[in-house]
């Protein structure tokens, strides 16, 4: 037994100094590879932008609030949800928070649409006839045809986005039904949209439509990635949006180059607009929402200023900054 007692003279033997520093050095080299592979992991060497902008969304959180701080108060009530397409980043203010959606409802009214054509319950080339009352007053010129007047289901869901044209949406509600349409918005996942007004007009506590930021978020990236009905569906639905022509929003202070797929929605005091700027190399999701606004112009401009704030900093990661004398870098919309 004596050849196994080990004591401090047998130790300094055995176990000389430059080896106890060998091995403590190696061990160091080891836990500092393996956390090297851990940190890989999470940012590929592949993908160094992601990697890089990670935090891209939590940088601007000063600028949009300022914007919010300078156009919405006193008073106003402000929601936003970003979401980058690439990195799966997502930012929110408010983002839960249910806002009277507008013309925003219309989205919701297009999917389902296209719900119905894939159950063969419609097609694109169903006519519907326009009846008295099936027209709404405010956007759209439907409203001005005489009764009798026939549409197909394709032409509707068009006028309908790109136009916002509310007796087209009128039309396609009364053939789709509020119930199914709210069913569906449930079965996607949503769970704040609810359409109970098909003219949009209505203010009455508990009466008028609602949503919020994170259900249209979710919606447009549904349709983004083809799982809204079916990939060919979703394609379309994005084309239509791409067509829009109502620009005071999201679009208001981006260059003529940006791809956007939008739909605004307004009221007195109420700017929402949500779309998906269809950059190349890193495409999101913008959802903006708002009520009890000092001023309708001011509603506007807040949804430009913001939409602004977030493209700018994504082209800054992009390395190409639009540049700002009104040679490559303007207004789309006036005011």
């Amino acid at each position: 037994m004596e050849n196994y007692i080990v004591n401090n003279d047998s130790c300094r033997k055995a176990f000389p100094q430059k080896r106890i520093l060998t091995i403590i050095w190696i061990s160091l080299c080891l836990i500092i590879f393996a956390i090297f592979l851990e940190f890989n992991s999470v940012f590929p060497e592949n993908d160094l932008l992601a990697s890089e902008s990670k935090s891209w969304l939590l940088e601007i959180h000063d600028s949009i609030t300022t914007q919010i701080d300078k156009y919405a108060l006193p008073g106003g009530i402000v929601g936003v949800s970003i979401k980058d397409l690439t990195t799966g980043e997502y930012f929110s203010i408010n983002g839960d928070v249910q806002f009277n959606p507008a013309s925003v409802i219309k989205v919701p009214v297009m999917v389902e649409a296209f719900h119905q054509m894939a159950l063969g319950r419609i097609s694109m080339d169903e006519k519907l006839f326009l009846h008295q009352q099936n027209k709404i007053q405010g956007s759209g010129s439907i409203q001005y045809l005489p009764n009798g007047s026939v549409f197909t289901v394709k032409r509707l869901i068009n006028l309908m986005i790109t136009d916002s044209d509310n007796t087209a949406t009128n039309m396609l509600i009364c053939r789709l039904g509020t119930k199914n349409i709210n069913q569906y918005m449930r079965k996607v996942g949503l769970r704040h949209t609810v359409l109970k007004d098909p003219t949009m007009f209505c203010k009455l506590p508990g009466k008028y439509n609602l949503t919020s930021p994170n259900d249209m978020l979710m919606l447009l990236e549904k349709m983004y990635k083809g799982e809204l009905v079916s990939a060919d569906a979703s394609k379309q639905m994005l084309d239509i949006m791409k067509a829009q022509l109502h620009k005071w929003g999201i679009q208001r202070f981006l260059p003529a180059s940006a791809i956007v797929a939008n739909k605004t929605g307004s009221l007195d005091f109420v700017r929402n607009d949500i779309g998906i700027i269809l950059d190349k190399k890193h495409p999101y999701i913008l959802s903006i929402f708002s009520k009890q606004l000092p001023s309708n112009y001011y509603g506007s401009v807040l949804v430009g200023s913001i939409s602004k704030v977030i493209f700018d900093r994504r082209m800054q990661l992009n390395g190409k900054m639009p540049s700002r004398n009104g040679k490559n870098y303007y207004t789309r919309y006036g005011g």
